[in-house]
C-alpha cells in the first residue's frame, strides 16, 4: 500500500532516482516530487533523500508503478500540511506551425487563468501533465526542469 510521504526509487540509465508521493489530486492522480541527483545501489535513507533539492513536481501513477515493480519503496517521511498543498501549475498548447505557446494557463488546484506572457519566475512553475513511466524516466535522465520547457 502506498501512503502520502512514501519515498521510492526508480532505476534509470544514470543510476537510481528518488521520488516522494505528495498527495492524490482529483482528476490528475498522484502528485509526486522528483529529487535531484542519481545514486548507486547504496542509497541514503528516505529521510536523507527527502532533504535533497526537488527537481520537479508532476503527476504520476505511483500505485501502478509499484505494482509493476517500476518504483520501489525505500521508506516513509511524513509530510506536513504545507508540503501537501497544490502549487500553481502551468500549461500551454503549442501552435502546430510555430511550436510556440502563445497563451499560457495557470492552475492552482481549483481555478485556472490564462496569460499571454510569462515571467522567468513563472517558467519555474511545475508543468500540469500526467507522466507515464517512460516519459518520467527520460525527463529524470535528461535532468529536466520546468524552466527548460520554453516554447
Amino acid at each position: 500500500m502506498v501512503k502520502v510521504g512514501d519515498v521510492f526509487y526508480m532505476d534509470t540509465n544514470k543510476g537510481r532516482a528518488y521520488l516522494q508521493y505528495i498527495k492524490r489530486v482529483e482528476k490528475f492522480g498522484w502528485m509526486i516530487r522528483v529529487f535531484s541527483g542519481f545514486y548507486t545501489e547504496n542509497y541514503p535513507d528516505a529521510a536523507e533523500i527527502s532533504k535533497s533539492p526537488v527537481a520537479f513536481l508532476t503527476f504520476y501513477p505511483i500505485f501502478s508503478a509499484v505494482r509493476q515493480k517500476l518504483a520501489h519503496k525505500v521508506g516513509h517521511v511524513p509530510l506536513d500540511a504545507e508540503s501537501q498543498k497544490i502549487p500553481i501549475f502551468r500549461y500551454g498548447i503549442p501552435n502546430l506551425r510555430t511550436g510556440k505557446v502563445s497563451v499560457w494557463c495557470f492552475w492552482d488546484g481549483e481555478k485556472e487563468w490564462a496569460v499571454e506572457n510569462i515571467t522567468d519566475e513563472q517558467r519555474k512553475l511545475p508543468i500540469k501533465w500526467i507522466m507515464n513511466y517512460q516519459f518520467l524516466k527520460e525527463m529524470i535522465e535528461d535532468e529536466w526542469r520546468p524552466e527548460k520547457w520554453l516554447w
